[in-house]
C-alpha cells in the first residue's frame, strides 16, 4: 500500500516561501490543508539557517512545528549509510544531507517533492518515488 504522505525537500520550501512559482504554491498549499506535507530534522535545519532574522526564524520555527516530522532514527541512519554506499558504488555522489533526505523517503514510503538534480540521480539508482517539480 503507498503512502499518502509527501515530503517537501528544502529547494521546494526555498521557491514556496520566496513565493517564486505558482506551481510551488499550487503543490504545496493542498497538501498543508490535507495534513500530507511531512518534513525532517534536516529539512527544518536547512531552512531555518536561511532565516536573515529573528523574527523570520521563529515565525518559520513555529510554522514547520506544525508538520508531522518524521525523526531520524537509528534505523533511518544505517538506510542512508547503505544507500550512500550503494550510490557512490554506482558512481554517484550525492550529498549526505540529500542521502538522509532520501533515506527517511524511502523508510516511510513517502514521496519527495523535490527541484534538485541529485535526487533525480538517487532516483534513477535506488528505489525512491520523487516528483521532480519545476521552477
Amino acid at each position: 500500500m503507498t503512502n499518502d504522505i509527501v515530503i517537501a525537500d528544502t529547494t521546494v520550501w526555498i521557491h514556496f516561501l520566496r513565493g517564486s512559482g505558482i506551481q510551488f504554491q499550487e503543490r504545496l498549499v493542498p497538501l498543508i490543508m490535507a495534513d500530507r506535507l511531512a518534513t525532517t530534522p534536516v529539512i527544518i535545519m536547512e531552512i531555518l539557517r536561511g532565516a536573515k532574522t529573528q523574527r523570520e526564524y521563529d515565525r518559520l520555527s513555529k510554522d514547520l512545528a506544525a508538520l508531522r516530522c518524521f525523526d531520524v532514527s537509528a534505523k533511518v541512519w544505517q538506510r542512508a549509510c547503505k544507500l550512500g554506499y550503494a550510490l557512490r558504488h554506482k558512481g554517484i555522489n550525492a550529498p549526505l544531507t540529500d542521502t538522509l533526505i532520501a533515506a527517511v523517503s524511502q523508510e516511510q514510503d513517502a514521496l519527495l517533492l523535490h527541484y534538485d538534480r541529485h535526487f533525480e540521480m538517487i532516483a534513477a539508482a535506488t528505489p525512491l518515488r520523487h516528483e521532480y517539480l519545476k521552477a
